[in-house]
């Protein structure tokens, strides 16, 4: 089992972004804040808790989602020392951006499935928009429920080194979830401590700039309201907090890989194109 130190890598990943800034900035304004502001843009409005009626916009959404993970890929090589140029390192994420979703389906589908499947079983129904309906869980939906957390949790975790498996090695969809799982094994606990609190961090960040951000701007401007002045700002505050967690997280996921694939024969050079 090959050795992993978080520290090691966080002080890695901040002197990669620091080095590279003037590549990795770019690409994060352009693949990551744009497309969030995009997307905020053009969500329907609703009230808070509702989710968002089904239309068109979801298409736009969905794109803008292809694009982010393209630019979290050009970061992950960009930040394991890429030797070509920034459009090359944009070129090839795009062409392994298919590997990567493709990847994520072949894991979250299953588990979705399964997860209807036993909630079905358990008699918990639906609502008419195709939510689940929480006013008729009993013990046994809640079991589930939980199990499918914990579950996901767990695969997730154990899935984490896969952004920077499928930008930086030549694997298909399901080579790139078995390397990524074999390499996190026994590395849970650890690997699950940073995302918690690299989550919690966001969140607060998040929920502070969104609080301040979105006072000032709705007493200088007024509600928010589709395609807005004030709209945009908040769109823009919110993108910057994303492009900035992503750059961090992408930059952690990237140097941990490093960290877990160095030690293990057959690993390319993660600063070459394989």
């Amino acid at each position: 089992m090959s050795s992993l130190s978080i520290s090691k890598a966080w002080d890695e990943a901040k002197a990669a972004l620091l080095a590279n800034r003037k590549l990795i900035v770019p690409v994060a304004l352009g693949l990551i804040l744009l497309p969030a502001v995009i997307v905020s843009m053009v969500e329907p409005r609703v009230a808070p808790g509702e989710p968002p009626p089904a239309g068109s916009w979801m298409l736009i959404g969905l794109a803008m989602v292809i694009v982010m993970i393209v630019g979290q890929l050009a970061i992950v090589l960009l930040v394991n020392g890429w030797r070509g140029s920034v459009g090359e390192a944009i070129g090839k994420a795009s062409r392994r951006s298919p590997i990567f979703i493709l990847a994520a389906l072949a894991y979250l589908v299953p588990v979705i499935l399964i997860f209807s499947v036993l909630l079905g079983f358990a008699g918990i129904g639906t609502t008419a928009d195709g939510q689940v309906d929480l006013a008729t869980f009993n013990s046994t939906g809640w079991l589930v429920l939980m199990l499918f957390f914990l579950v996901l949790v767990f695969v997730s975790i154990r899935l984490l080194p896969m952004l920077p498996v499928v930008a930086s090695e030549a694997t298909g969809a399901l080579g790139s979830l078995k390397r990524s799982y074999t390499m996190t094994a026994g590395h849970f606990w650890r690997l699950f401590g940073f995302m918690i609190l690299l989550m919690v961090a966001f969140f607060i960040l998040a929920l502070t700039v969104g609080s301040v951000i979105g006072s000032l701007v709705t007493i200088t401007l007024g509600e928010p309201s589709p395609w807005s002045l004030s709209l945009l700002l908040i769109a823009l505050a919110g993108g910057l907090v994303q492009a900035g967690f992503v750059m961090v997280y992408a930059a952690m996921v990237a140097r941990i890989y490093a960290q877990l694939a160095a030690p293990q024969a057959g690993v390319p050079d993660v600063t070459r194109e394989s």
